[in-house]
């Protein structure tokens, strides 16, 4: 029986139909996530808002999502680790710095000032600080 399963698999024939097969239910999956009236929308977003419900009263619930999600991120992180990595310095070493800074500025508008300014500040604080000390011990 594993003989046959396996050569019938491994026809062409098979292999398009299986492909075509998927092919339709992703998009008829992709169609019915665009269209907000969907049944599948639909129950999605009840079962989410039930989940949410269900969630924001169940100690025991939330404990156990939190095992799921931590156990999820370990798995990613130590898994693709390196993939990772690679994206995020790829994507780091492909910006432009002064495209990059004015976006942020452009972002971060006004708060950006007092980041600096208190930066300024508490530098200057942690500089006299050191200073004192180091000239009360005799340095």
């Amino acid at each position: 029986m594993e003989n046959l399963k396996r050569e019938v698999l491994g026809r062409g024939e098979v292999q398009d139909l299986i492909a075509s097969t998927w092919s339709s239910v992703r998009q008829m999956i992709v169609a019915a996530a665009e269209d907000e009236r969907s049944e599948l929308r639909l129950r999605v977003r009840a079962s989410l808002l039930s989940l949410g419900a269900r969630m924001a009263g169940d100690a025991r619930l939330q404990a156990k999502v939190d095992g799921w999600v931590e156990g999820a991120a370990v798995y990613v992180v130590t898994t693709y680790r390196d993939e990772i990595t690679s994206l995020i310095t790829d994507t780091v070493a492909g910006w432009d710095a002064e495209h990059t800074s004015k976006k942020i500025e452009a972002h971060i508008g006004r708060d950006l000032q007092f980041i600096r300014i208190n930066g300024t500040v508490v530098g200057s604080l942690a500089g006299l600080v050191i200073y004192t000390v180091s000239r009360a011990l005799g340095g």
